[in-house]
């Protein structure tokens, strides 16, 4: 039954609901319980969070266990097996996953992984594109005790080279598919498609996990500073995080969700503790693919996605013309700041977009928009999630406080400083306006890059802009635009020039506008600014 988890206690005589309603759950006291909070005979409870299922709605709802059993919500696959052991988990187009069948092969694996060198007090990187083995990785490290440290296999070299030196991990894995992919050494890493069994066997228990204070994973990420670093991400966060989510977006058993983001990235890994937090199917097919994801909303019955602007425009290129399937619930839409017009063009196409505005520091998403309220505000981030508050500077600054943010990146009273710019209007709703780091002073006067960009993605013809500031010796830093057109269109830059004057204040107005292709992006999928500086600065010296 879907709607059940049983308490794996000895003596468990009760359970508190604190969140939501629970279907059914079964006590090893016998008892059953449904909506009404339960104290078992006035005896005192430990309060430890757990979760079960709501039936009706489909959604994840914390409870207490009466005896005090601490049912985990850091390994949410477990719950998920116990709870509806032969529902669908995991679809790599070949083979299709239950619950049980994914729990069990974790358990194996993590059994293998312990005599290589995870375990307790140990870090182990994990390099590989989504698949049944890398998700499998993603659940079974920490089942050793180890602390994962997943990261995207096409970084850069050098990148990738200061990402390890930072995490120091004491075993590196991938799979013999993604080794090709990356800038390391084959010697260095361990493939998860043939790890050595152990010496007495595959059986036993898992390794004992650390304490709830030790990070579920360490994300490498650009970060708040623009000092990149790796972040430690708390279990409780991932579960926050998923339980806000399945709220905000309504998502059932029913569902079905493709792995698009690299595990690398905060929402690549979210989207694995998301999935089974609602129960829902993940379906993994490797690095993204536009024709791929097409494909799966087409003839699969797709229901969500988590994308990257880049991402969301590729999708349209490859699905010209064609009608919208009705089992296509939510593109999810984060990651960078997305194109006002691409939003306005895929809403008008029929596709349920939402926005979702959120960083590595608070675990994924901190404000998202629904799909009703993105076509009804097209590029609000919505309100914060459960569990986060939001707070905006003098100044502008977004700060952001609850559940989800990562320890030590806070301020006394938990208020994390973003290093995103945004504003709330009279509904609450967050609107990001730009980043301080990529503010521009010039002659004086503060522009921020993105109001600007969002007027020339308006202008007709225009595909994509980013907009930076160079230095000048006569205002202190110059506006300059590159300029991505409508393959569709031409456009002439003077022309451009003439209609951004008419809607930009003179000190926002761009200097120079030079044109491109496309424009240059970070692993990530957001626009790499400085490789944009270096282009003008380069052209200035020619």
């Amino acid at each position: 039954d879907r709607g059940r988890v049983r308490c794996p206690g000895p003596r468990c005589g009760g359970v508190r609901v604190a969140g939501g309603s629970v279907d059914r759950v079964s006590c090893c006291g016998g008892r059953r319980f449904t909506s009404e909070p339960h104290h078992d005979q006035g005896r005192s409870t430990r309060v430890d969070p757990g979760f079960g299922w709501d039936r009706p709605s489909g959604r994840a709802v914390r409870f207490t266990l009466g005896c005090g059993t601490d049912f985990r919500v850091s390994d949410p696959l477990r719950a998920a097996a116990h709870a509806h052991p032969d529902a669908p988990a995991l679809d790599d187009g070949r083979r299709v996953w239950t619950y049980a069948e994914l729990d069990a092969a974790v358990g194996r694996m993590a059994r293998r992984l312990a005599p290589l060198g995870a375990g307790p007090g140990s870090t182990v990187a994990l390099v590989a594109h989504p698949s049944p083995l890398s998700v499998q990785a993603v659940w079974a490290v920490p089942r050793t005790g180890s602390v994962l440290a997943p990261l995207n296999p096409r970084l850069g070299a050098a990148t990738m080279e200061r990402a390890l030196e930072a995490i120091g991990p004491d075993l590196i894995l991938s799979t013999e598919h993604d080794v090709s992919d990356m800038a390391l050494e084959a010697d260095w890493i361990t493939t998860l498609d043939d790890l050595p069994r152990p010496a007495g066997g595959e059986g036993g228990a898992d390794a004992t996990p650390e304490p709830e204070s030790r990070p579920f994973a360490l994300l490498w990420t650009s970060g708040t500073s623009g000092d990149p670093s790796a972040v430690p991400i708390l279990a409780s966060a991932l579960e926050a995080s998923a339980r806000a989510c399945v709220g905000r977006l309504g998502l059932t058993g029913e569902d079905r969700w493709y792995a698009s983001l690299s595990l690398g990235h905060v929402g690549g890994l979210a989207l694995v503790h998301r999935a089974a937090y609602a129960g829902c199917l993940l379906l993994v097919r490797g690095q993204f693919s536009a024709e791929v994801l097409a494909e799966l909303i087409e003839r699969d019955g797709l229901t969500h996605t988590s994308l990257v602007p880049t991402m969301l425009a590729r999708l349209l290129d490859s699905r010209k013309g064609e009608s919208v399937p009705s089992t296509l619930r939510c593109l999810l839409i984060g990651g960078a700041a997305t194109d006002g017009a691409l939003v306005t063009r895929v809403v008008e196409k029929g596709y349920p977009v939402a926005l979702t505005y959120g960083l590595t520091e608070a675990c994924s998403q901190v404000a998202t928009a629904p799909p009703d309220l993105v076509a009804e505000k097209s590029g609000t981030s919505g309100l914060p999630i459960d569990g986060l508050e939001l707070r905006i500077q003098k100044d502008g600054e977004i700060y952001v406080r609850g559940d989800t943010v990562s320890p030590g990146v806070a301020d006394e009273e938990g208020w994390l400083a973003t290093g995103d710019l945004g504003r709330l209007d009279g509904d609450g709703h967050l609107w990001i306006t730009g980043r301080i780091s990529d503010r521009i002073v010039t002659g004086g006067a503060t522009v921020h890059p993105r109001s600007v960009e969002v007027v020339l993605e308006a202008l007709p013809g225009v595909s994509a802009a980013a907009v930076v500031g160079i230095p000048d010796d006569v205002w202190g830093e110059a506006v300059v635009a590159l300029i991505v057109l409508d393959p569709a269109g031409e456009v002439d830059p003077k022309a451009l020039m003439a209609q951004a004057r008419e809607r930009l204040s003179a000190s926002e107005l761009p200097r120079r506008i030079e044109l491109a292709d496309s424009l240059p992006l970070t692993a990530n999928g957001k626009t790499d600014r400085d490789s944009v500086r270096a282009l003008f600065l380069g052209l200035s010296h020619a």
